[in-house]
């Protein structure tokens, strides 16, 4: 009897303790997630989240009487936001798209600017290149495609053929040049719906296939489509060497610019950043383009058919990026 009411005082001073200590552990607790807070608003003052954490704090110590009611709950909650916070606060942003563009064939014209009028997009004009418009039909590869950051099934590895044109943008006093896309091409539904639906773009599907041959000498590449019952087709012939786009040339301008607007209405205009290194090329040296641009891009384009390009250039290409948009109004 002595021996279980000795070991019953103990037990009973023992829970005590834990009792008192318990208490104070949540208080050292919740002083080092302020105190950690404190030096995350010191080295991060712009961040607009830490903020919300301190109205949380003083609000919690404002209105708790010191019972135990559902407001205990708050320390909790601000334990995992601040968590949160310093957690995802040096995460780098998700890119809308990566990939690799490789063997981008890009065939140029000269156009009168005032057929590109009506798909201008707003706070854009024309970029020239020594006076001249310039469309730009393309075909390339996309490789190891990635949206988000994900892969979606069967759509990691596909063709795409654009008509283009080119556009600038003073921002800051600094220009921006970027391309503005009649239509996009593609073999692939799901980024027919992504591209249409969260970029305001003018993608279609259709059946695609494309070729490459190589031999000692070069290579031949093919891309295909089939719109209504034709096959369209951009046919090309290069040297095997890589040689580097040069300064002040037509294929520079054509191949750096590094933006994409898009006409969403009339006084609104998404823009966003395509990232990629400065491409090389291969030097062209036959080119057969069977392509019914009429019933492909509409009637404002259907002399493409019969006008012979300027250039015609085949980049080696590289991995991108295509950033998240931004509204400019």
């Amino acid at each position: 009897m002595e021996f279980s009411l000795k070991y019953s005082k103990v037990i009973n001073i023992i829970a005590l303790l834990f009792l008192l200590l318990g208490g104070y552990g949540i208080a050292l607790t919740g002083l080092f997630q302020v105190l950690a807070a404190i030096l995350f608003l010191l080295h991060s003052p712009k961040n607009k989240l830490i903020y919300i954490y301190f109205s949380l704090v003083f609000l919690f110590f404002f209105i708790w009487d010191g019972e135990f009611t559902w407001l205990f709950l708050i320390p909790v909650f601000l334990i995992f936001f601040l968590t949160y916070i310093i957690h995802f606060y040096n995460r780098k942003p998700i890119s809308f798209l990566t990939a690799n563009w490789e063997n981008l064939v890009l065939i140029n014209y000269e156009i009168d600017a005032t057929i590109l009028e009506k798909h201008l997009p707003k706070g854009t004009e024309i970029d020239l290149y020594n006076g001249k418009c310039y469309v730009s039909l393309v075909g390339f590869l996309f490789q190891n495609t990635r949206i988000l950051g994900w892969k979606i099934p069967f759509h990691v590895n596909f063709e795409e053929v654009n008509l283009r044109f080119y556009v600038k943008r003073k921002e800051n006093n600094e220009w921006k040049r970027g391309v503005v896309f009649i239509k996009e091409i593609v073999p692939k539904p799901a980024l027919t719906f992504v591209a249409n639906t969260i970029y305001k773009e003018h993608y279609q599907t259709l059946p695609m296939k494309h070729s490459i041959t190589s031999s000692q000498e070069g290579s031949q590449l093919v891309y295909q489509w089939k719109s209504g019952n034709k096959w369209n087709s951009i046919e090309i012939n290069v040297k095997k060497e890589l040689l580097p786009i040069e300064e002040n040339t037509e294929a520079k301008f054509i191949c750096e610019h590094y933006f994409g607007y898009t006409k969403y209405s009339a006084n609104k205009t998404f823009e966003y950043e395509v990232k990629h290194p400065r491409w090389e090329q291969y030097e062209v040296i036959a080119t057969k383009i069977e392509v019914d641009f009429s019933s492909n891009y509409g009637s404002d384009f259907a002399h493409l058919k019969d006008l012979k390009p300027t250039s015609v250039i085949l980049a080696k290409g590289s991995e991108v990026s295509v950033e998240n948009k931004r509204t400019i109004s």
